[in-house]
């Protein structure tokens, strides 16, 4: 499968499952924002940017404001800050306080590059957020074609400890799971 024809795959199975802002981990995440006071967030995997709104909303109410970046392969209704796949991030090393992959990693083809990527733009220190279907729902195997992988929480730890990131705190909801990791 070439790149344009996943972007057109990503583009049908958009409109036909009504993405949006699926976050079934938000007080965590937002718990995990609040405390951290990102100065720069990057969210890979934006969409229509809803998550970075979604973050700068909570910062203001402690009057903390975040610069974000999102990046994406499609432009949909709102266009992402900078067009990419998460395989080669066009950033310098340590830049990012924060990096969100919500429900993204599943779609990205080399997601051990991504995760990578990840560990070389996040600063000392930073947090790696991710949250993505479970490997047992059959939503993560069935139906959208635009997955490339299933994935497991306990998986994904063991990968992102190889990678020299630490876990901070990982859970599941409903046939989601979400993770925390810190770049030591």
């Amino acid at each position: 499968m070439n790149f344009q024809v996943l972007k057109k795959i990503l583009q049908e199975e958009s409109r036909k499952f009504c993405w949006g802002l699926i976050l079934f981990a938000r007080d965590e995440l937002r718990r995990e924002v609040i405390a951290k006071k990102p100065k720069l967030l990057l969210d890979i995997g934006c969409h229509n940017r809803l998550l970075e709104a979604t973050v700068k909303e909570w910062l203001k109410t402690i009057k903390h404001r975040v610069e974000t970046v999102g990046i994406d392969v499609v432009k949909y209704e709102v266009k992402p800050e900078v067009m990419c796949d998460g395989g080669l991030l066009p950033f310098r090393n340590n830049v990012f306080d924060f990096i969100t992959i919500v429900e993204t990693l599943e779609h990205i083809p080399d997601y051990v590059n991504c995760l990578r990527e990840c560990y070389r733009v996040l600063k000392k220190n930073g947090i790696l957020f991710i949250q993505s279907v479970l490997c047992t729902s059959p939503n993560a195997y069935e139906g959208d074609e635009s997955h490339f992988h299933v994935l497991h929480v306990n998986t994904l730890s063991r990968l992102l400890e190889w990678l020299k990131m630490k876990i901070k705190k990982r859970g599941i909801i409903k046939n989601t799971f979400y993770l925390f990791a810190i770049k030591p």
